[in-house]
């Protein structure tokens, strides 16, 4: 994947690297160059001076000058050591006279030495050095006297090398420093390779530039999500918070990104998930006031290890609004169905006393019938706050009783308009399925007592929703599936109910349990305890 425009990572690295060695490679040739030419030059002038007073001392040198040695067997010695000594190229020898004794070239013996930087080696100084023409060329020399053993000048001796040896010298440091920066720049060049790929590797595949594009791209598609998005480290310090999410609990994300969870959100329970490590789904959260959220919490995971926690709030306050008014409505008219099913009977039994001539009887029924439905539902709206399961447990009373069913509302139950424990849908969704479940198993049941029971106790500590029936009880092979989809002995495409019950009490952390027995009926208690229940928690 390419950046969309200019060069590639590899390329930058690459040509970054080149100028760095390359300017690496100018100053320490410098730098190089002129310490070890400096230090050669040190060392060459050393060794110069200290054969010339070595060679100065040596008898062939003063007996030739005397006359008692030949200059044949002078040149001999000379040629040898000048041939056997890697830092010298000529050696000359003269006498006081400035004529020359011996010479690598033996054509120039007997002829005088031409150069300028003789004097003071004939006046007896000590050895020194100097650059000179001399009659062989250029050069640099040490220039030491030759004394007799009465310690008088008898001549001269100069050792010294030819420029082109110095440069050439110069030049193998300049070519030994130039392979080494080359060894450099490929080594560095396969390093930033290797560089490039690590970092294009890190990103993806991305180009730097491609990768912060579309991590704009992707934080503004966060941003443009209803949902809210928030984010913590392993440390429960905050790391992502989308707009949404800002605007949900009124925070700043500037002021509140990299801050302890604890800090600004002191009421969230996000960082349990770094305890548990299990997902959380539905999670209803009440800290909001006026506003109805429900949140799924995800651990993080980076290399198998837990590294943090995210959680994803949707507002549902219009959509549980809309679907309490249509649960409200559809059990009312449930409820005005069974009560129409209901009527029709009673009118025709008022006919049928009518047409037999007993008035009276007829308006006994009349006046019975009225009080009984009168009292049972003014006592389930007396008990009962919320319209949504007011309006459920009217319905189904009166569906209960069109099939010979009793339904009774236990006199102890009650329910607040405002009950923060489940919203109305999960009221609903519990009793509705429960009470169906009962009425469907009595209806076809020959027992002959046909009750169901219902109990709704609300504390400020716990909730307990009951729903007990005088069946024939659960058979014991179901018992253990009853609450899977699909478990069912209705037939096919049943079996949703329990289901149902089961998803939404784990949504809200609550407990089920169960006693049933055969020929006695079955009972479920449903229980909400306040430190096992996540509502208040965020």
């Amino acid at each position: 994947m390419s950046t969309p425009s200019g060069a590639s990572i590899r390329a930058r690295l690459t040509r970054m690297n080149l100028i760095v060695v390359i300017v690496s490679i100018v100053l320490s040739t410098a730098g190089n160059l002129y310490f070890t030419l400096h230090n050669s030059q040190d060392a060459l002038d050393s060794t110069l001076v200290n054969s010339a007073a070595i060679l100065s001392r040596v008898d062939l040198l003063q007996e030739a000058l005397e006359g008692t040695r030949s200059t044949q067997e002078l040149a001999e010695f000379l040629d040898v050591t000048t041939q056997s000594t890697r830092d010298i190229d000529l050696i000359l020898v003269g006498d006081t006279q400035s004529n020359l004794l011996y010479a690598p070239d033996h054509d120039l013996v007997d002829t005088p030495y031409s150069g300028t930087a003789l004097t003071d080696a004939l006046a007896g100084a000590a050895p020194y050095t100097s650059d000179e023409t001399g009659p062989m060329g250029s050069e640099h020399s040490a220039y030491a006297p030759i004394r007799d053993d009465d310690g008088n000048v008898i001549g001269f001796i100069i050792v010294g090398v030819y420029f082109r040896s110095m440069a050439q010298l110069t030049r193998h440091t300049v070519v030994v420093l130039s392979v080494v920066g080359l060894a450099a720049a490929v080594v560095g060049s396969t390093l930033a390779l290797r560089l490039s790929k690590r970092i294009k590797d890190s990103l993806m595949g991305y180009e730097p530039d491609a990768f912060v594009h579309r991590f704009h791209q992707r934080e503004d598609i966060m941003d443009a999500l209803e949902e809210g998005i928030m984010a913590i480290d392993r440390d429960k310090k905050l790391i992502f918070l989308n707009t949404a999410a800002a605007d949900m609990f009124s925070l700043n994300r500037d002021e509140v990104m990299g801050q302890p969870l604890s800090q600004f959100y002191p009421r969230s329970t996000l960082d349990r998930i770094l305890r548990t490590g299990k997902p959380e789904y539905n999670v209803s959260i009440t800290s909001l006031k006026d506003v109805r959220v429900l949140a799924d919490r995800l651990p993080l995971y980076e290399d198998g290890k837990l590294n943090g926690a995210v959680s994803i709030f949707r507002n549902r306050t219009e959509l549980t609004r809309m679907a309490d008014d249509l649960t409200g409505v559809r059990h009312m008219v449930e409820a005005m169905r069974a009560y129409t099913h209901e009527f029709l009977n009673k009118l025709h039994v008022i006919l049928g006393l009518l047409q037999i001539g007993e008035p009276e009887k007829a308006q006994q029924y009349i006046m019975d019938t009225t009080q009984i439905h009168r009292e049972a539902v003014n006592r389930i709206m007396n008990q009962l706050h919320e319209p949504s399961v007011a309006a459920l447990l009217v319905g189904k009373t009166s569906r209960a009783n069109e099939l010979g069913i009793r339904l009774t509302l236990d006199r102890e139950s009650a329910l607040r308009e405002d009950s923060d424990w489940l919203p109305p849908d999960a009221y609903v969704t519990i009793l509705g399925n429960l009470i169906e479940n009962a009425i469907e198993v009595l209806n076809q049941s020959r027992s002959a007592t046909k009750e169901i029971f219902v109990s709704i106790r609300e504390n400020p500590d716990s909730l307990l929703l009951c729903v007990e029936d005088t069946g024939p009880g659960i058979p014991g092979a179901l018992r253990r599936t009853m609450f899977q989809r699909g478990a069912s002995t209705k037939g096919r495409h049943r079996g949703t109910g329990l289901s149902l019950v089961q998803e939404v009490v784990d949504a809200y952390h609550g407990e089920i349990r169960v006693e049933s027995e055969s020929g006695v009926g079955t009972s479920f208690f449903i229980s909400f305890c306040r430190d096992e229940f996540p509502a208040d928690k965020e």
